[in-house]
């Protein structure tokens, strides 16, 4: 599909596309790495702790504590992925003459602010430092996937 958005013949956009596409791949291996670790591995961690009864409560809290990191490390570079694959995808789609070149800048827009929650995640954690960039994002994901159905309605 992004190869055929991006003219078909191989070229800068072409290898742009595809390499976008390989991005989302990884951003998406990156997110189920991610699920296994909050919401199975720190899940039973935590209910390991609840359960545990005197010296063994600490050692419990420790181990959450470690998967709570190894989830944020995890949420951080799959958003860094996630960003990188927007923003190839975007300069594809921008470059494009099949779709309107402002849903390739808005795509690149929502790449940055996931590249930014990453950086934040990485130094911070979950913190309400990372407000700003996750609404930004959800905004613009929300702005060019309307605007990219707006448009395949219009050639339909």
């Amino acid at each position: 599909m992004l190869g055929s958005v991006a003219g078909g013949a191989p070229g800068r956009s072409y290898w742009t596309a595809r390499l976008g596409s390989c991005a989302a791949a990884a951003a998406l291996a990156l997110y189920g790495a991610l699920q296994a670790v909050d919401g199975v591995a720190l899940k039973h961690s935590v209910d390991a702790w609840a359960a545990a009864q005197g010296a063994e409560k600490a050692v419990r809290f420790a181990a959450a504590e470690d998967l709570r990191w190894l989830e944020w490390g995890m949420r951080s570079y799959q958003s860094f992925v996630l960003g990188a694959a927007f923003i190839l995808i975007g300069i594809a789609v921008g470059s494009s003459r099949s779709l309107p070149r402002p849903v390739g800048y808005l795509m690149g827009l929502s790449g940055i602010a996931y590249l930014a929650q990453g950086w934040i995640i990485g130094a911070d954690g979950f913190s309400g430092s990372n407000t700003v960039p996750t609404l930004a994002g959800i905004a613009l994901i929300l702005a060019w996937t309307l605007w990219l159905l707006a448009s395949s309605l219009r050639r339909s």
